[in-house]
């Protein structure tokens, strides 16, 4: 893991194999460059150069001889009335995803006086920080010419005049949030013939036990006398069971006040072929992400008692495998959930909200929750909505929702709320059932949340995020490398911090 560093100043007379500096677009300089001689070199190579210091560009300069890093790279924020958390992420992991390229082992992040950027020096510490080891991830486990190393061995940050001691606590915080942050992204990234369902209970089992929370694994038998059709339903295609693990974190109480109650509930499809309503063979080699929200659940969970988080928080991590079996079940079948509820499938492509129903309507009745949150690679809707970079935000109160939104943009990540139109649970309709499983092909974001919304008792507070787009890159971007990204981690855990 990297050693984070905070050291008083720009870094400008430190030894480095590279320095990162942040420039507005419209500056002759970074504002993050505050020594008098570097700014003056770094400055006439930036005006020989043209650089214009736009989003997500950059320019890597090796000194001239008179500096004592072997590279300096200054990452273009653009417009500065565009600059927010979101953008310093995204800046530094750009960063970060370059200086892995280069193999660097000691490296610097400056930051800028809090005049220049209108932050707190603790919360651009964390960020850039964070925002670098974030682009520094790769997944090489298959690779024979693998690195192993995920980052440099240091990482200084350059904290202007501000006390380095202050940002210690934020800095050790930033470093438990990447180590499960790394985690979540491995399990996504790890191929399903591999990572069937029983070897993810088996991995939250072990890593709970290493954070020190509660994990309980139940099997098909316990599920079968529970009444969770959905989860039955949807692994009966499979040779591998279905699991539910669910981990438990209860803080230590502090005085007489009772600690708020937090459900989070993740799709867990180690693999999705779509069953009998066979998907097309072109990309389903990125089915093996369907069960990204379950590994931002665990995620989520195990930074925990880092964070000392003042709530008591369940994870509940949904997970089976939807193969075309001759036992798989088949469109026109009718499945009663947890809550007794009956759905007829219409489509086995649409498995995932069968699931998160036994699980949300479980955690109803069992937990009483005081928030509920079900994150979800849910579905394709989203995607043609939002496009591949945001999460789509659904939920029956609108306080809640707007908690959430808020976190996100604190957290650096994109979320955007989308409505529960009522009138469109008559697209979700069946003649034969309580309800069923899908709907017309127009708006099926939201009518995959109507579904939801019918799993969760009337009274408690929920959110649906759906991290069909964000989850997993296709493609990558100069900020996050091709494949998975633990999107949704860090605006829960900006979530629960906030409770207190």
């Amino acid at each position: 893991m990297t050693r984070l560093v905070p050291l008083r100043g720009d870094l400008s007379d430190e030894k480095a194999d590279l320095i990162v500096h942040f420039q507005f677009e419209g500056d002759d300089s970074p504002a993050s460059a505050t020594d008098p001689r570097f700014r003056e070199s770094i400055t006439a190579v930036l005006k020989g150069d043209g650089f214009e210091a736009k989003a997500d560009t950059s320019l890597l300069w090796h000194g001239d001889g008179r500096q004592r890093a072997v590279r300096y790279l200054v990452q273009g924020l653009g417009r500065r009335e565009s600059f927010g958390l979101e953008v310093l992420h995204r800046a530094a992991a750009a960063a970060g995803s370059k200086g892995s390229g280069l193999k660097v082992r000691r490296a610097g992040v400056a930051l800028a006086p809090p005049s220049a950027w209108g932050l707190k020096p603790e919360e651009a510490g964390r960020m850039a920080a964070g925002g670098f080891l974030y682009g520094c991830y790769r997944f090489e486990k298959y690779l024979s010419s693998a690195r192993g190393d995920g980052g440099p061995a240091e990482l200084m940050v350059g904290t202007q005049k501000a006390d380095p001691g202050q940002f210690r606590d934020p800095l050790r915080e930033t470093r438990a949030v990447d180590r499960v942050l790394r985690l979540a992204r491995d399990l996504v990234s790890e191929h399903a013939g591999y990572l069937h369902p029983r070897r993810v209970a088996e991995v939250a089992r072990r890593e709970a036990r290493r954070a020190g929370i509660e994990c309980r694994i139940l099997g098909e038998a316990e599920m079968r006398r529970l009444g969770m059709g959905g989860m039955l339903g949807v692994a009966r295609g499979s040779e591998h069971p279905a699991v539910l693990a669910h981990l438990r974190y209860r803080p230590r109480r502090a005085g007489s006040r009772k600690a708020p109650k937090v459900v989070l509930v993740g799709k867990g499809v180690t693999f999705d072929t779509g069953g009998i309503s066979l998907k097309q063979a072109d990309g389903m080699e990125t089915m093996k992400a369907d069960m990204s929200g379950s590994a931002a659940v665990l995620a989520t969970m195990l930074a925990l008692p880092g964070l000392k988080v003042p709530a008591e928080v369940h994870g509940l991590l949904m997970i089976v495998e939807n193969m075309p079996d001759g036992r798989a079940f088949r469109p026109g079948d009718i499945l009663r959930i947890y809550n007794g509820k009956t759905v007829e499938i219409k489509s086995t492509d649409a498995e995932g909200r069968l699931i998160l129903a036994d699980g949300l309507s479980w955690a109803c009745r069992n937990l009483k929750p005081d928030y509920l949150v079900d994150l979800a690679t849910l579905t394709g809707a989203c995607m043609v909505a939002l496009g591949p970079g945001c999460t789509g935000v659904m939920g029956n109160d609108e306080r809640f929702v707007r908690r959430i939104l808020r976190a996100a943009a604190q957290a650096g990540e994109r979320m955007w709320q989308l409505p529960l139109y009522p009138e469109y649970r008559e697209h979700i309709r069946s003649d034969v059932a309580d309800v069923k499983n899908s709907g017309i092909r127009y708006g099926g974001a939201i009518t995959a949340g109507l579904f939801l919304q019918e799993f969760v008792e009337p009274g408690v507070p929920w959110i649906h995020l759906d991290i069909a787009g964000p989850a997993y890159y296709e493609n990558g971007y100069g900020y996050a490398p091709k494949g998975a990204t633990g999107h949704g981690v860090r605006t829960l855990l900006q979530f629960l911090r906030s409770l207190s």
